[in-house]
């Protein structure tokens, strides 16, 4: 017995230092694991994008919306593939520019509308961009791929970059723009805006990343 009992203590070194599997705390893992960086301050991230890359990508890639409207009219999934973009299943997502005639200022619901008529001109509306104090949707998001779902931990830090692109269009894009005196003067824009089917205007809810009315600084 006393033999026994020695050569099992001389064995079981070996048998500990060559445990073929690793025990780990179950509900935790390495951050190398993780699919793409913790964004704790939406704000930061935004930032960190908003004039360096996302401003310059929607404006310098974005379809006249003349060129686009009159595509849409013909073919939402042929303008969608010639001008859009999306993911898997989703919907069409464009980047869009121009100019007209402001003939309203929608402001019966808290997601406010500018409807615009373009050239050549009828009185009819033609785009119509969101100016808030509520703003819907992702296309700033959506619309150009540099921000992917795959970026990010979960969908929580995914939306909340959505919702947060939307708050700085409000402060930094609609806000200083003289708006309630935009009606009857010709206005440019350039944004993102997601195709919603059916309806009129065929270009509706653009979300500006730049907004400018004539006569107003």
């Amino acid at each position: 017995m006393t033999k026994r009992c020695l050569f099992l203590a001389a064995l079981t070194p070996l048998l500990t230092s060559c445990v073929p599997w690793t025990v780990r705390p179950i509900g935790k893992t390495d951050a190398s694991s993780e699919s793409g960086p913790s964004v704790s301050d939406p704000a930061a991230y935004v930032e960190s994008l908003w004039a360096s890359k996302l401003v310059p990508s929607i404006v310098g890639s974005a379809t006249s919306a003349r060129v686009l409207l009159d595509a849409i009219a013909a073919s939402p999934d042929g303008a969608g593939e010639k001008y859009g973009r999306r993911e898997s299943g989703g919907a069409w997502q464009f980047r869009v520019k121009g100019e007209g005639h402001a003939i309203e200022l929608d402001t019966h619901s808290r997601n406010g509308l500018l409807l615009l008529d373009l050239a050549p001109y009828d009185g009819r509306a033609d785009v119509s961009i969101q100016i808030g104090p509520v703003l819907r949707g992702t296309a700033l998001r959506d619309a150009t791929g540099l921000i992917r779902f795959t970026d990010f931990v979960n969908q929580i830090q995914f939306a909340d970059v959505a919702n947060e692109l939307n708050k700085r269009v409000l402060a930094k894009v609609l806000a200083p723009v003289g708006l309630s005196a935009a009606k009857g003067k010709t206005v440019s824009f350039a944004g993102a805006f997601t195709l919603e089917g059916a309806g009129e205007p065929l270009i509706r809810g653009v979300v500006p990343v730049s907004l400018a009315v004539e006569g107003t600084p």
